[in-house]
């Protein structure tokens, strides 16, 4: 089984790619920050009080990033998963395999729903408590990144789940289609 290392989208529309450009910028932007701590503590440059916020940025970023970039990956369908069993049900019988993908998906979505529950009741209830490094930030700030990355990944398993049964649908079509021309041809 080959993996896809690329950014390429499976399906492209403008907002998955401002969430693959904002993932990938947020990523971009940790390793300047982390690059920049390791040139001032490497070379003992003085931080002028103004260059002590790059570490607790890097790692505030870090966090937010790989919420979207688990989205990206849920978008693409490039998420931990299973695919011998799933690839065995389906070459047996292709509706139990979809149904299986689906029981996933339901799965998924359930716990998304939860984690973006107690995320949103976080990021209300820390909102303005601090988290130390950069003033201006707050845990609450923090969790907001966190709950839109959350939120991301729900809408790409609703669509996916979608797809999924109006796959489940054509197939259901396409059997009865051809069931009715058999009985055609037999008559």
């Amino acid at each position: 089984m080959e993996i896809d290392q690329s950014l390429d989208l499976k399906r492209d529309h403008v907002f998955d790619r401002i969430v693959l450009y904002s993932a990938t910028g947020l990523f971009t932007f940790t390793i300047v920050l982390t690059t920049l701590q390791v040139f001032i503590r490497l070379l003992s440059l003085p931080t002028f009080g103004f260059l002590h916020w790059t570490e607790p940025a890097a790692r505030f970023v870090l966090i937010v990033a790989t919420y979207l970039g688990a989205a990206v990956a849920v978008r693409n369908n490039e998420h931990i998963s299973i695919r011998f069993l799933l690839e065995r049900l389906t070459r047996w019988n292709s509706s139990v395999g979809l149904m299986v993908q689906i029981l996933g998906e339901l799965i998924v979505i359930g716990f998304l729903s939860v984690a973006l529950w107690g995320a949103v009741l976080t990021t209300i209830g820390d909102w303005t408590t601090s988290i130390g490094g950069i003033e201006a930030v707050t845990s609450g700030h923090l969790y907001l990144g966190i709950t839109i990355g959350i939120a991301l990944m729900l809408i790409y398993a609703l669509v996916d789940i979608v797809t999924l049964v109006r796959e489940i649908a054509a197939s259901r079509t396409d059997n009865a289609a051809g069931q009715f021309e058999e009985g055609i041809a037999d008559e």
